[in-house]
């Protein structure tokens, strides 16, 4: 994400304790634009709507919980997707898996898909030029597809012929350049999905949500997947030894405990591992405590707000925090953390 978006801090009501707004900023948010430009020129294939019509998918999500149930299910599917780590950790330990996933655009997802296994890639447009690359050296089968990264820069204003070139005259009003007409009647877009009407072919924009399986979803439903069984998608953190008395987040010893004792990925990765920052929130849903993150929590509402709205079309498997949220009003949602546009809005599934 990049710097027009936050995350409200919940309500006093809400079971995680309020906290402060915080703005999201991508450590390589200033380079969006030009990982998009430069994808484009290498692109050869993007997601085609309806491609998966009638199938069944299998999405994974890297949570501890997919180690539960991968092997009942993974075989279960027409495609499995591995969301970044997933994928590599399916591969590994030998469950069918057809593709790798991810909107991640840092240099990190070098590291995580260093074996480059021979499984199909879905990209967003805007990921690190460098994974395209290595990718492409080992030959892997590439379709891009966009995630909605919140560029901040001035929108386009377009003339209804589709053209963004008008021409103008001093003490006259504006006239496209491209009308037989010479009419002139504007229209605006966001900069972002202007570059990718114009550097692209037709494509989806995926917007759920704050990570890589919520945004799957969206691909999935573009490609006309009858079923997505969801595994892997905890959106919180597995604590094997609580916090110690008198310890407080920001100093050693509460990251020391973060990479020790509390567990984020499958693969056994620590609540701070691929570069993940300490920030946690935590909270008691149904007598149950939670610790999880303000992005992991924003999924977690999103998830099953999407069950809400698919039906059986979309099934959550494992011991999940969006499983405790099942059913709750959506007055409880809405007093949860929530991700909201620069003008304080709060963003909901449409």
């Amino acid at each position: 994400m990049s710097e027009p978006l936050g995350i409200r801090a919940p309500d006093p009501a809400s079971p995680f304790a309020p906290g402060q707004h915080i703005v999201l900023k991508n450590p390589v948010r200033a380079h969006f634009a030009a990982f998009i430009a430069g994808n484009a020129t290498i692109c050869e294939r993007v997601v085609q709507a309806g491609s998966a019509e009638g199938q069944t998918l299998i999405l994974c999500g890297a949570g501890p919980t997919l180690r539960d149930h991968a092997a009942k299910w993974c075989p279960r599917g027409d495609q499995v997707w591995g969301c970044n780590s997933a994928m590599t950790w399916l591969h590994t330990h030998g469950y069918p898996v057809t593709h790798g996933f991810t909107i991640d655009q840092t240099p990190h997802m070098l590291e995580e898909w260093a074996t480059v296994p021979d499984v199909e890639y879905l990209l967003a447009s805007t990921v690190h030029p460098h994974l395209v690359q290595l990718l492409q050296g080992v030959q892997r089968s590439i379709t891009f597809f966009h995630n909605y990264v919140g560029i901040d820069a001035r929108p386009v204003e377009y003339c209804t012929c589709g053209h963004d070139h008008v021409r103008e005259s001093d003490g006259m009003a504006p006239t496209c350049a491209h009308c037989p007409c010479a009419a002139y009647e504007p229209r605006r877009m966001d900069y972002e999905d202007w570059l990718y009407i114009q550097l692209y072919p037709s494509t989806v924009r995926a917007g759920s949500g704050l990570n890589s399986v919520t945004r799957a979803i969206d691909v999935a439903l573009f490609m006309g997947f009858a079923r997505i069984i969801v595994l892997g998608a905890d959106c919180a953190l597995r604590v094997s030894q609580p916090l110690p008395s008198g310890v407080v987040a920001g100093t050693p010893a509460f990251r020391r405990w973060l990479e020790e004792s509390v567990e984020m990925h499958a693969d056994g990765g620590s609540a701070v591992a691929s570069g993940a920052t300490e920030t946690t929130i935590d909270g008691v849903i149904d007598g149950r405590y939670w610790l999880t993150k303000p992005d992991m929590m924003i999924t977690a509402v999103w998830l099953e707000r999407w069950r809400r709205k698919l039906g059986r079309r979309l099934t959550l498997i494992g011991d999940t925090l969006p499983k405790a949220l099942r059913d709750k009003p959506e007055a409880y949602l809405d007093r949860l953390p929530a991700m909201v546009d620069a003008h304080g809005n709060p963003l909901r599934l449409i």
